[in-house]
Formats: structure tokens, C-alpha cells, sequence
């Protein structure tokens, strides 16, 4: 490191003094110090010499120098997250941390991210507490879900309409109610951020004789697989819409999005198998975006869903997703937005606080909870837990009837072979009658060749008698 950027390096009495005086104005004036520090540093080394370049060698970050994630840093911009923090709960999973939640109500509604929620749900509280809670509401366009806990006397998170942030302003949140922060900078003004591709997870081609699509393989982990689809299935439909092609398909699919439901009609042998599918995100899925996606996630998971927001600004907080549905604060110490997502690797989305008002009190109504607002989900689900129930009450009389038949069969094949001892035993007897009757017929032969003889004899006597010949 050069001299000259080791004279101009913030000092850590300088840091000590910025602590004590937190105000917007030093605050920023500890930033443009900051950044022309850098910006001071980065010119002159650029400046140097080939010949000083060649003999300066690569140093470690010394302890006086500042990122985002130093302590230091972090001090100055503390209070500005002290009410927000007050007002911020971790969302639990049974043991595991999912979410964020902000406490918008003293008696007990939270604020979350809807796509996190799963399992038995619970709250840590400011105050260490850990109490159940259930979802009250669902906003799905913004991905926000409103939670229930039996508490009173919250600390309730102040949210007002307030300016948009702009690009290049700082921004805190705080993570978890014991302090914990992360600073960031917005990147990028609010805007539309469009849905990511559905996806099944299939290789396909024509079927040319009688239309459809053939699969010819399944990507293992892909909704395909969950749902059982083989290679050699023909998609024939999507719900109610007939598939002549892959590009029919691709159409079709295309008017969908991720974690939306679909049924498959698929002909399967000379079969037709209707087959439930939930839609995935082909960013987060597909093996074709492995690569972009492993980069991303490096550090940390990405949300769920962490697109199709119809309005978000951008930041650089280094987030997790287990870290989104938490408020977002400006150098005025105003919440001006909600973490909605961790969507890349530098890239965080909020959603503002004009619309995070206005989703509050939709949901505050009980018009939107999670029975109402995933009706058709809920009906199509039952619909086929009926279709489901039907084949396993056919399935178990047909079982019952086969069970009855082997028992039929079971008490023949015991009958047949009581009877074939029985006649195993008879034979044995009927020869053991043979032997003696050979035995006897033997005896008898021999007397009646005897008596044979004398009758032979006998008659040769009697002619003789009679033809006056001496015997």
C-alpha cells in the first residue's frame, strides 16, 4: 500500500467521533469522506508509475480501513434502527429461522414474506419470547402475509408514506431484534420486477402420428418428477387446453407462473392419466441455469421467490433469505420500505412503504386469508383428494374382492389336499390289498392247475372204462 493512501485512511479517532455524533448530516459527511477517501486513493494509485507499480506489492485490508459490514460502521448508523428494531420479530419454523416479521399492530399482527411461511409457525419477540402463530392474511401479488400471535403491547413499527429511495441512497435494516444490522446502498430505482419462467422439467419432442408432446426424459429434483411423469408420456393437455406440439406447449406454459397448479392429461400406455403439477421457477430449477444460479446463491440461499413484484427498489444488503420481511430505514431514521427478497448475489428487492400501508389495511379487513385467497387451489385440491379417494374406495373393494378370492382359493387348496392324503392313504391300502390278492392269485393258479391235472387224468380214466381197457 502506497503512502499516500495509508495518510489518508479514516482513523479510528476519526471513526470514535462519527460514532458519538450521529446525526443525518455526519452521517453523510462520514460517507462523501469515505467515498473520496476511495475514490482520492483509487486516482493516485492509478497515477503511479509502471516502475512503482512493479515494486508495490499486494496488502491486506488494514483494521482502519471501512466496508459495509465493519463494526464501525455499522455503530454510526445504530440508532438509526433502534425504533425499527424495537419493532422487528424473527419467524420461526419450529427451531429454524425463516423470516423476518414487523410488528404493525400492539395487538399481535405481523408482517412477513408469505412464500417463507411453512410448518408449525412461531414468533421470537423483542423481549425473547417465543409464541404460535398463524397466518391472518395473503397478499400474493406482493408476497407479503400477515401473521397472528396472542400478544398485547407490541412495539409497533412506524409506517407513514414517505419518499421513494433513489439510487445512491443509504439504507439500514435491522435483522433480528438484538441489534444485529446491515447496510447497503440503493442500487437500483423502483420499477416492475416481471415474474421469473415456469417450468416443468422435461425433454420433449413431437409425437407425429397423433398429436401431443412425447416426453423423452425427466430432470431429477423438476416438478415433472415430483409428480411422477415418465419418459414415454404423450401431454396431450394443459387443464382444458389441447397440446398439438412442443411449440403449443411452450405457449401454454409461458401463460402461467412459478407455484402456480396445472393439470397434465398425459396419455400413458393406451391410458389417459390426468396428473396435478405445481409450476417451478426455471431460474431457481433448471440444470440450464445452474451455473447463473450457484453464482447467485453464493453466500446465501436465494427467496423462494424472489421476482414478479409490481413494484420493488433494488439494494446491495448482503441478506439472507431467512432475513427478508424486515423494515428498511433511511439516514432519517423513517422505514421507507419492507425486504421482500434476496434475488442475487449483491441484489436485494424492497417493497415501499406506500404500498406496504396499503397492503396492511387490505389484510386487516380478514377478506384475505389464506382459505379465500387460495379458494380455487383449495376446491381444485379437493376435488382430487375426491378423485383420490374414489380410486382408493374402488381400489380397497377390488383388493377386498381379490383378498376373498385367495381365501376361496386358500380353503380349496386345503380341502384338495386333505383329499389327496386321504386318497394318498386309500392307495396305500389298495396295495398293500393288491399284494395279498397277487399272493392269493398265485395260491389259486397253482390248485387250479392241479385240479386241471386230476380232471385230465380223471377222464383218461373214464374212457378207458368204457372201451373195456385195463387202467
Amino acid at each position: 500500500m502506497s503512502p499516500l493512501v495509508k495518510k489518508h485512511n479514516v482513523s479510528v479517532d476519526r471513526m470514535e467521533f462519527i460514532m458519538k455524533n450521529t446525526s443525518k448530516k455526519s452521517i453523510i459527511s462520514f460517507l462523501v469522506a469515505i467515498i473520496g477517501v476511495s475514490m482520492f486513493c483509487t486516482t493516485t494509485a492509478f497515477g503511479q508509475s509502471e516502475e512503482v507499480k512493479e515494486k508495490s506489492k499486494p496488502e491486506k485490508r488494514t483494521k482502519e480501513s471501512v466496508t459495509k459490514e465493519d463494526e464501525s460502521l455499522l455503530s454510526v448508523f445504530e440508532p438509526l434502527a433502534i425504533s425499527a428494531s424495537e419493532s422487528t420479530v424473527k419467524v420461526q419454523s419450529g427451531s429454524t429461522q425463516i423470516a423476518v416479521g414487523t410488528i404493525v399492530d400492539t395487538n399481535g399482527l405481523i408482517l412477513t414474506k408469505a412464500s417463507e411461511m411453512r410448518g408449525e409457525l412461531q414468533c421470537r419477540l423483542p423481549n425473547g419470547d417465543l409464541v404460535s402463530a398463524s397466518v391472518f392474511g395473503i397478499d400474493t401479488e406482493n408476497d407479503l402475509a400477515l401473521l397472528k400471535i396472542e400478544a398485547e403491547g407490541l412495539s409497533v413499527a412506524p409506517l407513514k408514506p414517505v419518499s421513494i429511495p433513489t439510487r445512491g441512497m443509504w439504507l439500514v435494516s435491522p435483522t433480528d431484534h438484538d441489534g444485529s444490522l446491515t447496510v447497503g446502498v440503493v442500487g437500483v430505482n423502483e420499477r416492475k420486477i416481471p415474474p421469473s419462467r415456469a417450468f416443468i422439467g422435461i425433454n420433449m419432442e413431437n409425437q407425429v402420428d397423433d398429436g401431443g408432446v412425447l416426453i423423452v426424459s425427466v430432470e431429477p429434483g423438476s416438478p415433472a418428477q415430483r409428480s411422477r411423469l415418465r419418459p414415454n408420456d404423450v401431454i396431450v393437455k394443459i387443464d382444458d387446453l389441447e397440446i398439438r406440439n412442443r411449440i403449443a406447449l411452450v405457449e401454454a406454459i409461458g401463460k402461467y407462473t412459478p407455484g402456480m397448479d396445472i393439470s397434465l392429461t398425459v396419455k400413458r400406455a393406451d391410458e389417459d392419466v390426468v396428473i396435478r403439477l405445481t409450476l417451478a421457477d426455471a431460474q431457481s430449477t433448471s440444470r440450464m441455469n445452474s451455473r447463473s444460479r450457484q453464482q447467485n446463491n453464493m453466500g446465501s440461499r436465494l427467496s423462494r421467490r424472489g421476482k414478479d413484484f409490481p413494484r420493488a427498489f433494488q439494494h446491495d444488503m448482503a441478506l439472507d433469505a431467512k432475513q427478508c420481511g424486515g423494515p428498511v430505514v433511511d439516514l432519517d431514521g423513517q422505514i421507507v420500505g419492507i425486504n421482500i427478497a434476496r434475488s442475487g448475489r449483491v441484489a436485494s428487492l424492497a417493497i415501499p412503504v406506500d404500498v406496504v400501508v396499503s397492503v396492511i389495511e387490505r389484510l386487516k379487513t380478514g377478506e384475505f386469508s389464506p382459505v379465500k385467497v387460495y379458494a380455487e387451489r383449495i376446491e381444485a385440491s379437493k376435488e382430487e383428494l375426491a378423485e383420490m379417494e374414489s380410486k382408493l374406495e374402488a381400489s380397497q373393494s377390488e383388493f377386498a374382492e381379490s383378498e376373498k378370492g385367495y381365501e376361496d382359493s386358500a380353503a380349496k387348496i386345503e380341502e384338495l389336499e386333505r383329499m389327496a392324503s386321504e386318497i394318498a392313504e386309500r392307495i396305500k391300502t389298495v396295495k398293500k390289498e393288491r399284494v395279498t390278492l397277487s399272493r392269493k392269485k398265485r395260491v389259486l393258479k397253482s390248485k387250479n392247475s392241479e385240479v386241471e391235472r386230476a380232471i385230465r387224468s380223471l377222464k383218461r380214466k373214464l374212457e378207458a372204462i368204457k372201451s373195456g381197457k385195463k387202467y
